[in-house]
């Protein structure tokens, strides 16, 4: 069973969920969102797809999804635009964000770095210079998840981030709202 989405909800959710950690309180008014089925034995889901979305402050995001971008290995990047500079992450160089001020020259931020936030290295388990890699973010995560349970079971809140069932919930509705766009010609609509 895979629902009405394929690409959507396998590739989609990852940067949206990521968008939804770095800027909380922008949230998406409306949404535009196309998607095509190039691989015949996919059909009718989608291994392709483009959303546009409108958030409440009139900021606008985009997020391709794809399955048929051929030669990427780990096309995930995330981009985020603002009126004087701009950061950008991607995970084929995962312990670099790119920094860019109008009018300076590009910063490379490196990860395990001293002039990071303490947030931004409270989850570093090998200093820098050392790639941190993907065994190391999911021990984070169920550390995180952990801590939180037997918090919990003492009746404790935890003063830390971590992803919980409304990450879960945001990411199905997203899709569904996708699917809802692009069956509609891929109309805007309101985010529900």
């Amino acid at each position: 069973m895979a629902g009405p989405s394929y690409v959507l909800g396998d590739v989609g959710t990852h940067p949206l969920y990521l968008s939804e950690v770095i800027c909380p309180d922008m949230k998406i008014k409306r949404l535009m969102c196309s998607r095509q089925s190039f691989v015949e034995s996919r059909a009718p889901l989608e291994d392709n797809a483009m959303t546009i979305m409108e958030y409440d402050n009139g900021a606008i995001g985009y997020v391709w999804s794809s399955c048929v971008n051929c030669g990427s290995m780990h096309g995930q990047k995330v981009r985020i635009i603002g009126e004087k500079a701009s950061i950008e992450w991607w995970d084929e160089r995962p312990n670099q964000l790119t920094f860019e001020v109008q009018g300076e020259p590009v910063r490379i931020l490196e990860r395990g770095m001293g002039y990071l936030a303490p947030s931004a290295l409270a989850d570093d388990r090998i200093g820098g210079g050392h790639p941190e890699g993907l065994f190391e973010a999911w021990s984070n995560l169920y550390s995180r998840f952990a801590q939180a349970m037997v918090a919990a079971d003492k009746g404790e809140t935890v003063d830390f981030w971590y992803p919980n069932i409304h990450a879960g919930v945001e990411g199905v509705r997203w899709v569904e709202n996708c699917v809802r766009s692009a069956d509609n010609g891929a109309t805007w609509i309101d985010y529900k």
